[in-house]
């Protein structure tokens, strides 16, 4: 991680090992603006995808996302992917950002400073627990594996859910990462990073990005701000 992405992350955090002042009991369900500083630059835009959000939408080249995504009992992954978007997107917002929602359809060469692809995890396993985050494979920026660091620490200082260390090959050759091969992706000029937030089938994961979404999103917020913090107008 270079000194600027340090620097970023304790701005919000004094060091990256301190529990953030938010991160302590009821406090998330009621987190607004005060959760994040106002200090942007802007015009700095972000792109926040709901994972599987109106996947029957999806194109031709892209039929296969119109059938998959987890669930548990009767709760589709979608929803809490929204959920969890929509929240960050506000706290993102009252701060001075630019965030666009996206469903699984992104626009065709999207471009933003920044796209974060929000997804949660599924197991037959009921004992599997934990995030974890990924950058593109195809990243021409040369910055999505830091911003994935600062997204990783971030999120788990504000969750206090186990990061798995391991990534998935379908995380790092998202399909909104591959500009190659699909005209609905991000324009490469975009950092592209993936989070899956937990596992929808674990009751310790559902108690964040079910039960408590605000604190899954301020913990997206926070990462957003860090790396903001680094860019040179």
């Amino acid at each position: 991680m270079t000194k600027t992405m340090t620097a970023g992350l304790c701005l919000l955090f004094g060091t990256i090992g301190a529990t953030p002042p938010d991160a302590a009991g009821p406090a998330f369900a009621t987190a607004g603006t005060d959760a994040l500083a106002s200090d942007v630059q802007p015009p700095f835009r972000v792109a926040l995808q709901a994972g599987h959000w109106r996947a029957d939408e999806a194109p031709r080249e892209l039929s296969g996302l119109r059938r998959n995504g987890t669930s548990w009992q009767g709760m589709h992954e979608w929803e809490v992917n929204l959920e969890i978007a929509r929240r960050a997107a506000a706290l993102l917002e009252e701060s001075g950002y630019d965030v666009d929602v996206l469903p699984a359809v992104v626009p065709r060469a999207y471009q933003a400073d920044l796209f974060i692809a929000i997804h949660a995890d599924g197991s037959a396993d009921a004992r599997a627990s934990g995030y974890r985050v990924a950058s593109s494979r195809r990243d021409r920026t040369g910055r999505a594996p830091e911003v994935a660091e600062v997204l990783g620490a971030a999120y788990g200082e504000v969750t206090g859910l186990r990061r798995l260390t391991t990534t998935t090959r379908r995380m790092r050759n998202y399909y909104a990462f591959n500009y190659r091969r699909y005209r609905h992706s991000i324009h490469p000029a975009t950092v592209g990073v993936i989070i899956e937030t937990g596992f929808l089938t674990s009751s310790r994961d559902r108690a964040v990005i079910v039960d408590d979404p605000d604190r899954a999103a301020l913990g997206i917020a926070r990462a957003v701000q860090a790396y903001s913090a680094t860019q040179v107008p």
